[in-house]
């Protein structure tokens, strides 16, 4: 969680202010949680403030949505398997180059599949591959059909040719379909995105010798309903905190600087061990800051959407109607509300003023987490100790910390708050 980054360099207002304040007006105070971990540290949190749900450009928001969605999507795949049919994931690309901007990139990958779902050619390729059709209701009430086709949006960046925007297409085929088929039934789909990137002056490869270059077609194997619910949502949930471990000079697979693929979200974190480091206004980080801001006016100029489920409710009724367990069976959720819901298995473990947070803890966040993970409830109490920062424990820390202390059933130990600077 990178707050502080995103509150000093963000380029968009709302990113800024994301969970500087309380969520309820005239609150003077926020939530710390924790989770235990296996190794007997805490996974640390925050709670009670207001958030941005901007599910590209803030880290703490982003990540929580894309978890949220990765198990949504994983639930939709798990059903579709149950009932005896298959899903073929198309992925389509173009060729870019160090310096395209990537808001003409994505410009052109948007005609290119305006002109890869021409109504009739595009219905008649859906038809040869066998996807579904599925009914929904709108927002006004009305009944109409979807077609089976749920497409992700991904991005990445490279040292050598800059942006990769790409898009994932997970096609719902009934029944069994072989890889050659469904190719096949790609092919033509193929054949007119290259018209729709030609229109823009770009270009794409299928292959280079041999292997998947611009256009990779597979069909999910079975039992592969995880692993490819969180493929769409690889911009956040691969990185963050494996940059911490080897430093900004590599990424999250050990290539070095001049080789490496970075998602938005590396990118950050790589400017906030620069910012840890005292070394932001190096070149490298002075790149990274413009390649992320680049990231986010243009996600938000363009009002990307990541992964939308249209037949979502769909597949909720089939899965409470065969008995699989999943969020499906949960309302429907907005990025909002999201962004803004507890930690699935957290708990309150203090409380602390909003003053202190928005002008201290979050500029050291990811110490204080740091702390937490190797120490447990003990370091994190240690923490505001040597700062001087004042922490309310709840019972459920107090508890905690008595439980590490070895005395669990003993005197409830407490964190006495040490006065704030200016309150007395």
């Amino acid at each position: 969680m990178h707050t502080g980054v995103e509150w000093r360099h963000s380029p968009l207002r709302k990113v800024r202010s994301c969970r500087r304040a309380p969520f309820e007006e005239g609150s003077d105070e926020v939530g710390l949680t924790f989770a235990g971990r296996e190794d007997g540290g805490v996974d640390v949190g925050i709670n009670g403030t207001k958030t941005c749900a901007c599910w590209h450009s803030c880290m703490p928001c982003g990540s929580r949505i894309a978890v949220h969605r990765a198990r949504e999507l994983e639930h939709v795949f798990r059903i579709w398997e149950k009932l005896g049919n298959s899903v073929v994931l198309a992925t389509f690309t173009m060729r870019h180059h160090r310096g395209d901007k990537l808001r003409n990139l994505i410009t052109a990958q948007r005609s290119a599949w305006k002109a890869v779902t021409s109504d009739r050619p595009w219905n008649a390729d859906l038809h040869d591959m066998g996807v579904a059709r599925f009914p929904i209701t709108t927002s006004t009430g009305t009944e109409r059909m979807v077609k089976g086709v749920i497409r992700a949006f991904e991005c990445t960046h490279g040292d050598e040719h800059g942006w990769h925007p790409h898009f994932h297409v997970f096609f719902l085929v009934e029944g069994v379909i072989g890889e050659g088929r469904a190719h096949d039934a790609v092919m033509p789909m193929w054949s007119r995105w290259l018209d729709g990137l030609e229109a823009h002056g770009y270009t794409a490869v299928a292959q280079v010798d041999g292997e998947s270059a611009g256009l990779d077609v597979k069909v999910l194997g079975t039992g592969t309903a995880e692993t490819y619910g969180r493929y769409p949502f690889k911009l956040a949930l691969e990185a963050v905190g494996g940059v911490f471990k080897q430093g900004r000079g590599q990424d999250r697979k050990g290539r070095e600087v001049g080789h490496r693929h970075r998602t938005p979200t590396e990118i950050v974190e790589h400017i906030a061990v620069a910012q840890a480091q005292g070394t932001l206004d190096d070149a490298q980080g002075a790149a990274d800051l413009r390649i992320w801001r680049e990231w986010s006016r243009t996600a938000n100029d363009l009002r990307i959407k990541q992964c939308p489920i249209p037949m979502r409710a769909w597949f909720a009724e089939k899965a409470a109607e065969l008995g699989i367990e999943g969020p499906l069976l949960d309302d429907e959720q907005d990025d909002a509300e999201i962004a803004a819901a507890e930690v699935e298995g957290s708990q309150l473990g203090g409380s602390l003023s909003s003053r202190q947070w928005a002008g201290v803890v979050a500029y050291e966040f990811d110490t204080l987490r740091a702390a937490g993970r190797s120490g447990g409830m003990t370091a994190v109490v240690a923490w505001f100790d040597v700062r001087r920062i004042g922490f309310e424990l709840s019972r459920s820390g107090e508890e905690r910390l008595a439980q590490e202390r070895g005395d669990p059933h003993g005197p409830l130990c407490r964190n006495e708050p040490v006065p704030l600077s200016g309150d007395g």
